[in-house]
């Protein structure tokens, strides 16, 4: 998506008529892009300074926070690296972005914007975490909402619908995904190269997959151990299958009232299935400890795909 059609849809989201203020920084924000445009500074291929990026949109996002009554705060470190690619590409992906933070955190919050630099063995990356507090989820709305953020039914009305921006950032060699680190706080995070990662031989053409382990004697497990064992052993299961992916980019989530664990990662096609076997593989060999018992639960395995 271009940053043109990301500031037609922001315009028409704005409720009618639009207030002095606002018209004043869609024109101004226009009248920017059709500068870069003509100046030739978004082009494919060149270093350009994220940070400086970020606040351009966070002044344009300055009403939107303000009728919200949001606060923001970026925390960063010192000396980052520029980043590789298209600016008018982090623009749009940055704009969707606050603005989806924006309208789901409660009215009232703070958005905490965490920048680092890491150093991972394709080379450095600037990692990106969006953070704010929304509404106690439970398990059906976090299935939903990983659901469609990462593109099942995204396109047609889905809560978020970000496949589009998955694409730009594999189109540079990055990654986009979502956590739930609480029941009422979910960080959207997403990883930048600082280095010419496709020509590095980072290959775009990936496809993401869902992974669903569902425990068959779930109910039995629950009248024999209780309820909370039963989400511990739930728990248990989603902390091994994070060892065997790369977590957090690879997402691992339980969902402990349907007695179901999920993997959520990113694969070229082709080799999607490999990973599901070898999750399958070592989980029928594993057996998890409640209190003095093991327990070697059997599951049911599905592999979907997303985008």
């Amino acid at each position: 998506m271009q940053m043109q059609e990301i500031l037609d849809q922001l315009k028409k989201k704005w409720p009618k008529p639009l207030p002095k203020e606002v018209a004043k920084l869609f024109e101004t924000a226009q009248k920017n892009l059709g500068r870069q445009k003509a100046e030739g500074k978004s082009k494919t291929g060149k270093f350009f300074n994220f940070i400086d990026t970020l606040h351009e949109v966070l002044k344009l996002h300055d009403l939107l926070f303000l009728s919200r009554q949001l606060t923001y705060h970026v925390v960063t470190m010192s000396d980052l690296p520029n980043t590789f690619g298209a600016k008018e590409e982090a623009l749009s992906v940055l704009t969707e972005l606050l603005a989806l933070s924006a309208k789901q955190a409660i009215f009232g919050s703070k958005l905490e914007i965490q920048i680092k630099k890491l150093d991972l063995k394709e080379g450095p990356f600037l990692s990106t975490r969006f953070i704010y507090g929304g509404k106690l989820l439970t398990d059906l709305d976090r299935l939903q909402m990983l659901e469609s953020f990462y593109g099942k039914g995204g396109e047609k009305g889905g809560t978020f619908g970000l496949a589009v921006l998955k694409n730009s950032l594999r189109r540079v060699g990055g990654q986009l995904w979502i956590e739930f680190p609480k029941e009422n706080v979910v960080t959207i995070a997403f990883y930048w190269p600082a280095f010419d990662a496709l020509s590095a031989g980072k290959s775009a053409h990936v496809g993401t997959y869902k992974y669903d382990m569902t425990l068959l004697d779930y109910n039995k497990i629950r009248q024999s151990f209780g309820v909370e064992r039963a989400k511990k052993l739930i728990i248990l299961i989603e902390n091994f299958v994070k060892s065997l992916v790369r977590y957090p980019i690879d997402m691992v989530v339980s969902f402990p009232e349907q007695g179901m664990i999920s993997a959520i990662y990113e694969s070229q096609e082709g080799v999607a299935s490999s990973v599901a076997t070898r999750i399958s593989g070592r989980l029928k060999k594993e057996g998890f400890r409640l209190g003095k018992k093991s327990v070697t639960p059997h599951f049911r395995y599905q592999l979907t795909f997303l985008a």
